[in-house]
């Protein structure tokens, strides 16, 4: 079926008190439900949606902002609007990792070693494993996989026991840090975080297959074991256009 086709001038209706910007969101919001609209698909231009439904290109640009601030829509510079993957859900009321969370919410995890060196812990990173700064640690960068596309960057640095220490190998046979982590007798139970937006830097960018300045998900914190020693300090760079996080509170 033709673009043309799907779009319904009917679905403006004049006479109702529902603004049309909001109806026109209705109308192509349908259409990505119903799968008429698939993931990918490239979306009328402003012009041609306003001719179609005899709106100003005001009307049209709000319908479209909306839908591209709840996540239906993606805007690329230059290349037009299209219908966008849907956000990964992540809930956080429970301590998961990210390879038993993401299989939980029906995808397959992935994640590629980029770094994984034994180096002095910087001031921040110091205070928060409640060492001394240039205390040996370790670190681990990985690009976390998502279905096979990158959708995040994991910065890890670990205090581990002096007797215990980390290897390619097993960061690459196992998709889960923590379950190496429980191997070697250290099992993590809570941990303090905080997430904020930031925009993406250049090498970011670049492994994440996003544009200079895509807004991201930066989720900071630190894991404790059940004897309360803080053992990861962790700084995960997540594509704000892919994931969701949410909160549930009781009184």
């Amino acid at each position: 079926m033709m673009m043309a086709d799907l779009l319904q001038p009917g679905s403006i209706d004049r006479t109702l008190p529902v603004p049309l910007y909001s109806q026109l969101k209705e109308a192509l919001l349908a259409l990505i439900q119903s799968h008429a609209l698939e993931v990918g698909d490239a979306i009328p231009s402003e012009q041609e949606l306003g001719r179609r439904f005899r709106v100003s290109r005001i009307t049209v640009r709000r319908a479209i902002d909306e839908l591209a601030r709840e996540g239906h829509l993606v805007t690329r510079q230059g290349k037009g609007t299209f219908v966008a993957w849907p956000k990964i859900e992540r809930p956080m009321n429970r301590l998961k990792s990210f390879s038993t969370a993401t299989a939980e919410e029906g995808y397959r995890p992935g994640s590629r070693l980029l770094a994984l060196r034994h180096e002095k812990a910087s001031s921040d990173v110091a205070t928060a494993l409640e060492v001394e700064k240039g205390q040996w640690i370790w670190m681990v960068e990985r690009l976390r996989l998502v279905d096979d596309e990158p959708l995040g960057v994991s910065e890890v640095y670990l205090n581990l026991p002096s007797e215990s220490y980390l290897t390619p190998a097993e960061l690459e046979r196992e998709r889960s840090l923590w379950s190496i982590l429980e191997k070697k007798g250290i099992v993590l139970v809570r941990a303090a975080e905080t997430i904020q937006a930031v925009s993406a830097e250049a090498r970011h960018a670049e492994l994440l297959q996003i544009e200079v300045g895509t807004p991201l998900l930066l989720i900071e914190g630190t894991v404790y074991t059940d004897t309360a020693i803080p053992i990861e300090y962790h700084r995960m760079f997540n594509r704000g256009d892919r994931y969701k996080y949410s909160v549930h509170l009781t009184r």
